[in-house]
């Protein structure tokens, strides 16, 4: 009774909080609903953007049945990718049973939270709630962020514990931080950078360094070397497997290797696309704000003065990392999603920026928010247009996938040639089935010979960099034979261009 006395009390004296924190709850419900009800939708209606997701989908599937069945061990772990948003959905997997849409819907919920992060941080920056309004409607709404979150993919869950972490640090929570930053070490293997930057942040604003975050941010990479090792013997297998990957598709395709006028504008195109140019000037401007301070106050600056360095320390390190690796061919193919994480940790940035211009220059206010406005909505527009011409794409894929399904006899010992991931994971049809450019000859000749040594009925030909096919047959586009094999099908969407012909061997 005393207790509920006090608390009746507390209610009495602090009505106005109260009533605050109502707020705060409806305003937090509010915009989970805004972020989730597009995500939670698109992951059920609208399709994997990249023919990867589906290789995710199979390891969750894997995962959550041996889990299920008790024969679950470490080294299952082991793969191309690193493993803990395969695990978490394979944990979430065992209790629903569908590996496809648990693996869109988690990274929607991720996509969610990366929303809400965005929210958060941008407050704790400009202390405008307004501005933290618009910078989480900004990526909220952002057709490419939807797009990602609803695929079963690590671009979304990564950057929601990259921008947990930089939250945490904020807050000078460094062993929070340090969780987070595991966590996405244990998602994407360029957040290992974060053991460095944590502790360097620290030292700059608290001008000391702490040994347990250091600790637990060094988990990921000495138990992946140790999953690496058990699995094949070699701590270093992983690393090994993704060069041989890289040197073959760079075998495949030697354009890749070479910087081009056309390839580099079309990279540059993608990369601002993902990323949102406003985003991009804005994070650029503040670091020139930064300098400037710095060099002005360098005997009197205190750590704390510009909260924005840690941000601005996450967006660099992200940003030079991808540039290092697409300069050293590393990288060689720039998607629009790369830029997603930039976007997220720079939106904060982009509303710090916005204010401390308008500090300066009062009166370019309004000429400023417009033309910001202008920017992202074009942007945007873009990334609408971008979308539908995915969809478009996928749904020629699709085609292509339930003709497979109809036609090919898995009883018999026939084989199909497809270079087309998404193709292959959308027919339904056993890996051990399909043979692809990593297995063949590259010329002619031999291209055909090796098909009829594996006993190929059926070859898929695509615009795929690599594939073998595409680069030998470029007639395949007005259905004229190859060798013993004639065209039955062809699926095409006109934007974003795709074409895939269908033959078929003409057994007598």
């Amino acid at each position: 009774m005393a207790e509920q006395a006090e608390r009746v009390d507390a209610a009495l004296v602090y009505p106005h909080g109260i009533r605050a924190m109502n707020r705060q709850v409806k305003v937090g419900f509010a915009l989970f609903a805004i972020a989730a009800i597009p995500r939670l939708l698109g992951a059920f209606f609208l399709p994997n953007t990249f023919g990867d997701a589906y290789v995710y989908i199979r390891d969750i599937g894997s995962l959550s049945t041996k889990i299920k069945g008790g024969t679950f061990a470490i080294t299952d772990l082991y793969g191309f990718w690193l493993p803990l948003y395969q695990f978490i959905s394979a944990d979430v997997n065992v209790f629903v049973g569908n590996g496809f849409y648990v693996g869109k819907v988690v990274s929607a919920l991720f996509g969610v939270g990366v929303c809400l992060l965005v929210y958060a941080i941008t407050l704790r920056l400009v202390a405008h709630k307004l501005a933290a309004l618009l910078a989480f409607l900004l990526i909220a709404l952002n057709p490419l962020h939807i797009l990602n979150s609803t695929s079963a993919m690590t671009d979304v869950p990564h950057a929601f514990f990259v921008l947990g972490c930089l939250y945490f640090v904020l807050k000078r929570n460094w062993i929070v931080a340090a969780i987070f930053a595991a966590l996405a070490g244990l998602t994407r293997v360029e957040s290992w950078m974060l053991i460095a930057l944590i502790p360097a942040l620290q030292v700059l604003r608290e001008r000391r360094v702490s040994i347990s975050p250091m600790l637990i941010m060094l988990i990921p990479p000495l138990f992946w070397f140790w999953v690496s090792w058990k699995a094949t013997g070699d701590w270093l297998a992983c690393f090994k497997m993704r060069q041989q990957y890289h040197d073959w598709l760079l075998a495949q395709n030697p354009a890749l290797a070479h910087f081009s006028v056309v390839g580099v504008a079309k990279d540059l195109a993608m990369f601002l696309s993902g990323t949102d140019i406003a985003v991009l000037i804005a994070a650029f401007a503040a670091g020139a704000f930064l300098a400037q301070q710095t060099v002005k106050q360098s005997r009197h600056r205190t750590p704390n003065t510009e909260p924005v360095l840690a941000a601005l320390v996450f967006f660099f390190a992200f940003f030079i990392l991808l540039l290092f690796a697409y300069v050293t061919h590393q990288q060689p193919i720039i998607f629009p999603r790369y830029g997603l994480i930039l976007f997220s940790l720079g939106i904060p940035i982009l509303a710090w920026t916005y204010f401390a211009i308008v500090r300066r220059r009062p009166e370019s206010a309004r000429d400023l928010f417009v033309t910001i406005a202008l920017l992202c909505v074009l942007n945007a527009s873009a990334q609408f247009t971008g979308a539908i011409g995915e969809l478009n794409r996928y749904s020629a894929q699709r085609r292509v996938a339930d003709y497979l399904r109809a036609h090919f006899d898995a009883n018999s010992n026939g084989k199909i040639f497809c270079d087309e991931g998404t193709v292959r994971a959308l027919s339904g049809i056993a890996d051990d089935r399909f043979v692809t450019s990593s297995e063949v000859l590259k010329d002619y000749d031999g291209f055909l010979a090796a098909l009829a040594e594996k006993k190929v009925e059926w070859t898929i030909i695509a615009p795929q960099p690599g594939s073998t096919p595409a680069r030998l047959f470029p007639w395949v586009e007005y259905g004229e034979p190859i060798g013993p094999y004639e065209a039955v099908m062809e699926a095409r969407s006109e934007f974003l261009p795709t074409n895939i012909h269908v033959y078929r061997r003409n057994t007598p």
